[in-house]
């Protein structure tokens, strides 16, 4: 086991006695080889914007936004009952920052209208929110996108 690095400037060195004719030999030659080492806290993931409820009409685009924190950055998955949500048509993934899911064409008669999870996960754990999403038909009789008042 041997392991050199340069700080400030300075050679450092651990490891046993026979890895020091090795670090004389490298210090003549040169610089030493940068060796990252990674200093960042870990961290279990968290959700800091999570998706609210969504109401939207028969036909419309449906979008539910997550935001995660964590180190090494959380892995995020969508589900739609249990079921992992792939990229498709109807299914919309994007990330800028934040995770979004689009549900396009969105049906009344469909399972649209479910319980929708965000999952983050990374090595040091798991966090989940869920949203649900209604479907409203124009001809139910239901909702008209304004809130009814009678």
């Amino acid at each position: 086991f041997c392991i050199a690095a340069q700080l400030r400037g300075r050679k450092c060195f651990v490891g046993f006695p026979q890895c020091y004719l090795e670090l004389e030999r490298i210090a003549h030659e040169g610089t030493l080889p940068a060796v990252a080492i990674d200093q960042k806290e870990k961290q279990k993931p968290e959700l800091v914007l999570v998706p609210e409820p969504a109401r939207v009409l028969e036909g419309e685009t449906a979008r539910f936004r997550c935001r995660v924190t964590g180190y090494p950055l959380p892995k995020v998955n969508w589900y739609l009952n249990s079921q992992l949500i792939r990229k498709s048509k109807r299914f919309r993934l994007r990330y800028d920052g934040i995770h979004y899911l689009d549900i396009v064409d969105c049906k009344s008669y469909d399972t649209d209208s479910a319980v929708y999870t965000c999952e983050a996960k990374n090595d040091y754990g798991v966090a989940t929110t869920s949203a649900s999403l209604s479907v409203e038909s124009e001809f139910s009789g239901g909702w008209s996108g304004e809130e009814n008042t009678s």
